[in-house]
């Protein structure tokens, strides 16, 4: 009777699964899973992000005896006290430093002939002419947009703006309401899983919390040690490129990597000396991070393997995005919490079975 049970349950799964793919090939639902996740599910992603960076703060005050709704008020305005002040100050140096980078690469230009050398050296370099001319075209139409359709750039704020409000009243709720959140999860379930359920949940909110602060200390110290390396080396907009690589490094592994790319542009224009200066420094920076910096503040809590990382920032990337590499490393920590717990109670009913018989 229970080989049935499974199969029956295997033909049910694969048929919810088969129905997913046949439903996204439809247009309409396609389109309205797109509107879906960027309205709700990217929301909750980041809120859930920054209610994890948040929620150190907002327990100090509730351990001081302060009403729950009063200490994730008062989190969320110190947050938004320190962003303010953070973007007001930084505000100009970036857009001043994001000029002088974009009057680089026109000098670049520039010096190698402009617009027509370039175009040479793509076509040269055996890149088909349909291409290059249909990229051509995706710029103007980009710049069309940007230009002239105010109406959609007027949506696109809107639907920002009611994001960022979604993020914060998500962030403010799980703030205020993360036990009687947690309460409701276990409740959905019977009442004899109910204390497994418990132990599932109590777990992954210690692994997601390890794993989102420990990124945050790890990206901290590692755009620290770039903004130092940057300063010595002579690079140009230190704290510019060292912002980026903070922003990039919550993504695991490949994040760093991304972030050199525009410090590699930068060396390659101001000559082989920069670049040999910079390929040290990230050499120096990577062994620093692998051998001490994320040892030190990670330990072994999340125990992934580092191949195990890069497939999975990999494969999420190519199929989801950057949201899905963002995402996944944690989403996979989840599920070995789950399955861990699966697989101590199948290794105890097999226990009792064998005692039994």
């Amino acid at each position: 009777m229970k080989k049935k049970n499974v199969l029956m349950y295997l033909v049910i799964l694969n048929l919810f699964v088969l129905l997913i793919i046949l439903l996204s090939k439809i247009s309409l639902v396609e389109s309205f899973i797109d509107v879906v996740f960027s309205v709700i599910v990217i929301p909750i992603i980041f809120g859930v992000f920054l209610f994890y960076i948040l929620k150190p703060l907002n327990n100090i005050f509730v351990k001081k005896k302060m009403k729950k709704g009063r200490a994730a008020a008062l989190t969320l305005f110190i947050f938004f006290f320190i962003s303010t002040g953070i973007i007001k100050y930084f505000g100009d140096y970036f857009i001043e430093q994001f000029l002088y980078i974009k009057s680089i690469f026109f000098n670049i230009i520039k010096e190698r002939g402009g617009i027509d050398y370039i175009k040479d050296l793509v076509r040269g370099n055996n890149f088909s002419t349909n291409y290059y001319d249909k990229f051509l075209d995706e710029i103007q139409n980009y710049i069309f947009i940007l230009g002239i359709n105010l109406r959609k750039i007027f949506d696109k704020g809107m639907q920002l703006f009611s994001n960022a409000l979604l993020v914060i009243l998500i962030v403010f709720y799980l703030l205020k309401d993360e036990e009687n959140i947690k309460e409701s999860m276990v409740n959905v379930f019977p009442r004899k899983y109910k204390h497994k359920i418990y132990d599932i949940v109590e777990e992954g909110d210690e692994v997601l919390g390890l794993y989102i602060i420990g990124q945050a200390k790890v990206a901290l110290s590692l755009a620290t040690m770039m903004f130092i390396g940057y300063k010595l080396i002579g690079m140009a907009s230190p704290l510019l490129l060292a912002s980026v690589t903070f922003i990039l490094a919550f993504i695991p592994f490949v994040g760093f990597f991304i972030s050199l790319i525009l410090p590699y542009i930068i060396a390659i224009a101001s000559g082989w000396n920069m670049i040999l200066k910079l390929t040290a420094l990230v050499l120096i920076a990577q062994t620093l991070k692998g051998r001490i910096v994320v040892p030190l503040i990670m330990g072994k809590t999340m125990k992934i393997h580092p191949i195990t990382d890069i497939f999975l920032v990999v494969g999420a990337a190519s199929l989801i995005g950057p949201i899905g590499a963002f995402v996944v490393v944690p989403i996979y920590s989840l599920f070995k919490v789950i399955f861990k717990h699966f697989n101590r109670e199948v290794k105890e009913k097999i226990k009792e079975f064998k005692e039994e018989n």
